[in-house]
């Protein structure tokens, strides 16, 4: 019996302590794996999706601080507030003016709707940015509403910030009517100068595109000449098939290059022109190559010089008077004469009462040039090339460049694309202290 006993204590007290070590494992787990992976802040991103159907939003981190009962509150005030269409975040305690500055600023970019956006975190501080309301006023209305939990302060903030908009709004028309009679009085002169000034516009842009057809007219016939010299009869069954198919695409390159011409009325309309014209120079070039019984030469970028020339066979450092060596593509001709130090043979179109280099020819050119090399890469390869020229300043100061969106950076939290940053925002750094610029690039 005692030997029972005794066994029954050994099994239980192995069975505890198999228990103990379980929870003690479970805690270690809980430690590691808990504290290892906290809950993933919102990003901007999801935040700007959630005010472009709400005009509340309360991120992970603040939920619990702000009850559904609160929410529903909140968003009714700020949907009947129209006016003043605030849009506003609720952040985790902690955040800084330096993470919520951004990230509103960021928010209401993605948005693109809304006037003014405010920020309160979980433990009550408050800043906004508006397009309406200066920094000093938001400030105002932010002391305003001081002493208040969450969703007193934001229903108060909405009512003061619709007030001061209907007040803005009366202010604004009592203005018009002022300046109206003013205007009306200008409006007759200003009208007479926009008409005398669009008239000479539209004169001068007839111009510009009289003097550019009058030059792609040129390349095109030259092109027609060039086919019309070969005078090759595709029917015969004893041309070789290779110079055959290239002949037939260069005259098919010729027949569109002609139409697009025809049909041009802007000078965006003669890069489709310029692009045929390339094709059927190569083309041409391939043909008299299959021809001579030689190789079918490299696909490479027309003559810099002079496009007429067909395809370049090599790249040399040329600069133009005056101005910065850069590497250009060019035909053998005048490859040589660039490394003889002669003068090459420019492409000289018609402009004004003379003629100019097509680069330097004014921006009823640029369609042109580019057109000629768009399989090559188009402006990025023309900017590099025609750096110094009238073209190359227009093209560097703003012509078919794309300005990316400003990089996916570190929000401090909120995560995400921060978007391409525009003005036209005044902070109010309420709770945070004085608005301003907020740094961190943006």
């Amino acid at each position: 019996m005692t030997s029972q006993l005794r066994r029954g204590f050994a099994a239980h007290g192995r069975g505890a302590r198999r228990g103990i070590l379980a929870a003690v494992a479970a805690a270690v787990i809980a430690l590691l794996f808990g504290f290892a992976a906290p809950a993933q802040a919102d990003d901007v991103s999801q935040i700007a999706n959630g005010l472009s159907g709400s005009r509340l939003y309360v991120t992970t981190g603040a939920r619990s601080a702000v009850p559904d009962a609160d929410q529903a509150a909140i968003r009714q005030a700020l949907d009947r507030n129209e006016d003043a269409d605030v849009r506003a975040v609720v952040v985790q305690s902690g955040v800084t003016k330096e993470r919520i500055g951004p990230m509103l600023k960021s928010v209401a970019q993605r948005v693109d709707k809304g006037k003014t956006y405010v920020a309160i975190t979980a433990d009550g501080k408050m800043m906004a940015i508006s397009k309406d309301l200066s920094g000093k006023e938001l400030n105002q209305l932010i002391a305003q509403t001081a002493g208040g939990d969450i969703k007193t302060r934001l229903i108060r903030f909405a009512d003061l910030a619709e007030a001061e908009a209907d007040q803005q709004a009366r202010s604004g028309m009592i203005g018009a009517f002022v300046t109206l009679g003013v205007l009306i009085f200008a409006v007759a002169g200003v009208t007479g100068a926009l008409l005398v000034a669009g008239k000479r516009r539209r004169e001068r842009q007839a111009r510009q595109m009289a003097e550019l057809k009058r030059g792609v007219e040129e390349d095109v016939t030259l092109l027609g000449e060039d086919i019309a010299r070969l005078d090759l009869n595709v029917m015969d069954p004893g041309l070789d098939p290779a110079a055959r198919e290239h002949y037939e695409k260069a005259m098919n390159s010729y027949d569109r290059a002609k139409a697009a011409t025809e049909r041009a009325a802007r000078p965006e309309d003669m890069q489709a022109v310029t692009e045929a014209l390339e094709d059927g120079r190569y083309h041409m070039t391939a043909t008299r190559a299959v021809l001579a019984g030689e190789p079918v030469p490299e696909r490479r970028a027309p003559c810099f010089f002079n496009p007429q020339h067909g395809p370049s066979v090599k790249d040399v450092t040329w600069a133009p008077p005056g101005g910065v060596a850069r590497s250009v593509p060019a035909c053998a001709e005048d490859a040589r004469r660039v490394l003889n130090g002669e003068i090459p043979d420019m492409r000289m179109v018609p402009y004004g009462d003379g003629r100019r280099p097509y680069w330097d020819a004014g921006p009823a050119y640029a369609p042109y040039a580019s057109g000629y090399y768009a399989s090559y890469g188009g402006l990025d390869l023309l900017s590099g090339m025609m750096i110094g020229t009238m073209l190359g300043s227009m093209m560097s100061g703003g012509f078919g460049h794309h300005v990316g969106d400003v990089g996916a950076g570190d929000m401090g939290g909120f995560g995400g694309d921060t978007g391409d940053i525009g003005g036209g925002w005044d902070f109010g750094g309420g709770d945070f202290g004085g608005g301003g610029d907020f740094g961190g690039g943006f």
